[in-house]
């Protein structure tokens, strides 16, 4: 080390020459930080009274909605039934039907768009509060989806009938709290 290196340190560190220094004037920071914190709160104040925006009309769910008498579901189950016992319409158009009347009564009774889901579909959606209702609503679509969609040597389709599935819908549609 160089000779004036221990001199500079020892003239950094000396303190002979220290005097007390004023208290820096905060009030004007003070002041400001104060006004700011007032005109947030009175933003957040005019914020929470504010009248909210007009929300879209809820649709009604469950035994007020449209379409929530089981007398007319249960008709439309028995309607399908007729039409295959008359051979009005063939067994697979009679699972079909039944089906869809499954969902359209799921989708009247919870207002959720059900018309068009699959099986899968079903399965993914979230259950909320009325679980049973979405597992019997699953329940009856697993058990229409054999006689509907197999090959008629499948063990499901010989052991199922219209009459049968349509025990599954009307049970559905009885059941649905």
């Amino acid at each position: 080390m160089s000779p004036s290196v221990p001199t500079t340190l020892l003239l950094a560190v000396q303190s002979d020459d220290l005097r007390p220094v004023a208290a820096p004037d905060l009030a004007p920071q003070l002041w400001i930080c104060a006004g700011v914190a007032i005109a947030v709160a009175i933003v957040c104040v005019a914020i929470a009274f504010l009248p909210r925006r007009a929300s879209a009309k809820r649709r009604e769910t469950g035994a007020h909605a449209d379409g929530s008498d089981t007398r007319a579901w249960l008709a439309r189950i028995d309607a399908v039934v007729r039409d295959y016992d008359a051979q009005a319409t063939t067994a697979d158009e009679a699972y079909a039907r039944l089906a869809a009347i499954a969902r359209a009564f799921a989708s009247a009774r919870s207002g959720r768009p059900l018309a068009t889901r699959t099986l899968h579909d079903l399965e993914r959606e979230p259950r909320g509060g009325d679980a049973g209702n979405w597992d019997a609503l699953r329940m009856t679509i697993a058990a229409l989806y054999p006689p509907e969609f197999a090959d008629d040597d499948h063990p499901s389709v010989r052991e199922a009938s219209v009459a049968t599935a349509a025990g599954w819908v009307s049970d559905l549609v009885e059941r649905w709290r």
